[in-house]
Order: structure tokens, then C-alpha cells, then sequence
């Protein structure tokens, strides 16, 4: 199914979760504003109208949730209580499906929208009492070791690794007592919808959908309209536990179970504790970016910038010691040094920098603009925790191209801005060992569920987490053992 190439989508849906194409949008004015909108569209195809409506929907979907619908914001919160300290009640991305609830074990249905999020079952099988308090009104968060489900009823905590690191983690200084970075992946209700009403959620229907279809996202047209009109946004969040209260106040916080793995095997009892997020990608389809448009968030006092090194600008860093002592550092102080699985310690800290700075350049002036918008957030609510997050950077497609039925990976990457030379798109949390890339290096090479596949999956590895109804799981291993049989 091709869809059309718009360049005149210059309005805003005002609401996240609308289902039909007939949903009121009033004009935008191109630049963040104070207001729980989402733009339908970037207004225009340059790096400065991707990044103003990346900021935007940084605002939206950081917006409280209503606790009753799911996905939406509550229009009713003012943006005077944008981000107010000390609250953890959930935005709007925190009430999308977890990708855990979409693709399940034995492909089972996604659970439906409305319900409550329940307590993983790979942490479940931790817990020695199966009744546990829900840390919001959506329901029980969990952060944990990144699963990906296998034909087993009750998934294995996988791992912690960032993507393409073969295994490695990220382990925050002592001032957040060397904890582990814990990722959160979730889905909005466009998304959720497509994948539900084509029953993607199993595996072995991924490759003929793809192949007579075309696996293609919506991305909030007239053409996509029974899945919704925002199109389909996936989330990807990391977390780190907060001991100390008294720099609650700074992050964007959370209540969450939390689970981390034991060196040699095995996981900690879950707890539950206060989690300030760190980083969050934030990537959406929409008809000016067919290869999606790819923007990244990350708080300020992550980590300094290779030009910040001589002079930090702040007195502390999550990932950063300014005071490193190699004579004591497990890594020797070393910049961005990748931890080996099954050899280095969980425990020992990553001294982080930014190998990239915010560009600051005339074309694409990202810390002018966020300098901009802290202003707008500010003028709102003086105390706001959103007044720390940054925009790092965003991808969007120059050449913007449909994806047709059996298009195979990698995928073409639509002549992606900026290009790696200009400046690479990575974030010091999410791809901490990989900053020399952009999203794209790797999601062009995404595809349908199954071994040895190349059917593209519109750029979503999410697909992969799909598994098939057990009495066929056992029917397709039944049938190769017959075969390896003499």
C-alpha cells in the first residue's frame, strides 16, 4: 500500500488518541507552544521544522495523562503544572502499551488498550507474593533486564545491553550509587491499533502481510485512518534509580519496580523505588517523514561534551565523575569505554561524554532552540523538572519515500539529515558506545519476525518480539525434527 507524499500538512490533532480523520485541527504556529497539541505534520521539509515539532511533542507527550483514557493528555491539568516537581504521576507516553503488552508469549492478542498494566511475567516469576501495589492509576510499571519472549509462557530477564553492543550496559557514577541504566519501550494507540487489527502480534503472519501489503506504520493520513490520525509513535525511555530526595526535584520522576541482574547468573527480588528519566527517543511517522522522523532528548546532566571537558558547566554529572581517579577507576577514567559482558563487573562506572556537541551551526541551531523553549516552559512553571531536558538532535528524511509490498531490508534510508558527516544523531544514554551513527544505520536493516528473514519492518525492530500460538510453535518443531530424522 503506497500512501502520499504531503508537504502542506500544517495542523495540529488535538487529541492523541483520536480514531477518526475527522478530528478538529486548528492552526499551528510552527513553534512549541504551552499547549497539549501534536502537530500532524512538520511544518515544512527542513531540519528547523523537524525540530521545532520535535519539541512540540516533547511538551504533548510529557503532558499528564488522563487517567481515564489512555494515551491522551488530560486537557484539564494547566500548563502551569507542566512538569512540577515531586509529582510521579504518569504523562501521556507512560500510559501508551508497553511493547511487552502488545507482543506476548505464544502469540497471545496485544491486551487491550483500556486495561491496567500488569507486572511483567518475567519479573512476576521473581516476586514471591503475586499481589503488588500499582505505582499509578495505568497500573504496575516495571523496569527491568530488556526482554525478547521465546516460545516459553514465562520469558527469561534477557538483558540491560544497549542496541549492537553485544551485551554491554551502562552503569551511572557514584552519585547515583553505580546503578544500572534500566530502558522502558513503548507503543501508542496508532501503532497498537495497526498491529492488532492485522494480528502482527504473530509471528508467522508478519512475511505474507509484508509481502502482498506491505508492512507499512500509519502515519496519521486520511488513508490510515482506521488506525488513527497521529501516526504511529514508538518510545524508547532509560531510567535511573534515585536514593537521593533531594534531587527528585530535577528529573522527570516515576515510582517503578525495579529488577537488576546478578553477576553469574540471575536477577534481584524487584522493588519498588523512585526512577528519574535520563534519556528518551521519540520516534514518529508521519506523511512529510516516511522514514520516520527520529528525535532524542536527553537531561542535561547526563553527561559534558568533549568541548565542556576543561571547563564543566555543571557541578555534577549522572555519568561523569569530575573528579575520576584512575589509579581507582575500574576503567581507568577511560571516555565511553563499552563493559564486556561476563567479564567487567555491573558495578563499575562509565565515564560518559558526548563525542558530538548540541549543534549550534545556522542550519540547525538546536541549542538556540532549546535555550527558546526552556524560555516558553519557564514563563509557564519557573520550577518545571522539563526546564533540564535538552534536545539532542533529529533525523528526518530529505528524500521522504513510500515503502511499497515486499520491500526487502535494509531499507533506503531517504537520504537522511543531517548526513553521519555532518553530524551523527546519538544519544550518550541510548547509544553511548555507538555515537559515530544515526538511528537509521541500524533501523534500515529492520524486518519481520522469523530466523533468516529480509522482509522490512518499516524500520521497527519491534516486530521481532513477536512469537507465534504455542500448538503451532510445537507443530513447526515437531515437523524439523521429522525432517533431521535418518
Amino acid at each position: 500500500m503506497l500512501r502520499l507524499n504531503r508537504t502542506d500538512c500544517l495542523v495540529v490533532c488535538l487529541a492523541l488518541g483520536a480514531k477518526t480523520a475527522a478530528a478538529a485541527c486548528p492552526a499551528w504556529a510552527g513553534v512549541p507552544v504551552m499547549q497539549p497539541i501534536i502537530p500532524c505534520d512538520s511544518q515544512g521539509t527542513n531540519q528547523n521544522a523537524f525540530n521545532n515539532l520535535a519539541w512540540q511533542q516533547f511538551i504533548t507527550l510529557n503532558w499528564a495523562a488522563d487517567p481515564n483514557l489512555p494515551g491522551q493528555p488530560d486537557t484539564s491539568v494547566p500548563a502551569s503544572s507542566f512538569g512540577v516537581a515531586g509529582t510521579a504521576s504518569p504523562v501521556v507516553w507512560e500510559s501508551y502499551k508497553e511493547s511487552s503488552e502488545v507482543f506476548r508469549p505464544d502469540g497471545k492478542p496485544p491486551v487491550p488498550w483500556q486495561t491496567m498494566q500488569a507486572l511483567p511475567l518475567a519479573m512476576r516469576s521473581l516476586m514471591k507474593s503475586k499481589t503488588l501495589k500499582a505505582t499509578s492509576s495505568f497500573g504496575i510499571k516495571g523496569l527491568y533486564l530488556t526482554s525478547k519472549f521465546g516460545a516459553s509462557s514465562v520469558p527469561a530477564l534477557k538483558d540491560i545491553a544497549e542496541a549492537g553492543t553485544n551485551g554491554a550496559w551502562l552503569t551511572a557514577q557514584p552519585k547515583m550509587n553505580n546503578y544500572l541504566t534500566l530502558f522502558e519501550k513503548r507503543l501508542n494507540q496508532d501503532e497498537y491499533n495497526y498491529i492488532n487489527q492485522n494480528q502482527l502480534y504473530i509471528a508467522d503472519k508478519q512475511a505474507p502481510f509484508a509481502t502482498t501489503q506491505g508492512l507499512n506504520l500509519p502515519d496519521g493520513s486520511a488513508m490510515f485512518s482506521t488506525y488513527g490520525t497521529v501516526g504511529a509513535i514508538e518510545i524508547k525511555a532509560a531510567w535511573i534509580e534515585l536514593d537521593d530526595p533531594t534531587i527528585w526535584p530535577m528529573f522527570k520522576t516515576s515510582k517503578a519496580w525495579v529488577s537488576y541482574p546478578i553477576a553469574g547468573g540471575g536477577s534481584t527480588t524487584p522493588k519498588q523505588v523512585t526512577v528519574g528519566l535520563v534519556a528518551l527517543h521519540i520516534i514518529r511517522k508521519t506523511p512529510n517523514a516516511q522514514q520516520f522522523m527520529w528525535s532524542t532528548f536527553e537531561h542535561v546532566y547526563n553527561a559534558p561534551s568533549k568541548t565542556e571537558l576543561t571547563a564543566p558547566p555543571l557541578p555534577w554529572y549522572t555519568y561523569f565523575n569530575l573528579n575520576c581517579d584512575p589509579a581507582t577507576d575500574y576503567y581507568k577514567c577511560a571516555q565511553n569505554k563499552m563493559p564486556v559482558a561476563g567479564k567487567d563487573p555491573y558495578n563499575a562506572a562509565v565515564q560518559v561524554v558526548r563525542t558530538t556537541p548540541i549543534s549550534n551551526t545556522t542550519a540547525n541551531n538546536i541549542a538556540a532552540l532549546n535555550t527558546n523553549t526552556w524560555a516558553t516552559i519557564k514563563a509557564a512553571n519557573p520550577s518545571s523538572v522539563f526546564l533540564n531536558y535538552q534536545l539532542v538532535n533529529v533525523l528526518w528524511p530529505n528524500n521522504n519515500t513510500p515503502i511499497g509490498p515486499g520491500s526487502l531490508a535494509p531499507l533506503y534510508d531517504g537520504n537522511a539529515q543531517p548526513t553521519v558527516a555532518q553530524q551523527p544523531v546519538a544519544n550518550t544514554i541510548l547509544e553511548t558506545y555507538h555515537q559515530d551513527i544515526n538511528c537509521l544505520s541500524c533501523h534500515t536493516g529492520a524486518t519481520v519476525a522469523g530466523q533468516k528473514q529480509t522482509l522490512a519492518s518499516d524500520y521497527s525492530f519491534l516486530f521481532g518480539e513477536a512469537s507465534n500460538p504455542a500448538a503451532q510453535s510445537k507443530k513447526s518443531k515437531s515437523k524439523l525434527m521429522r525432517v533431521k530424522l535418518p
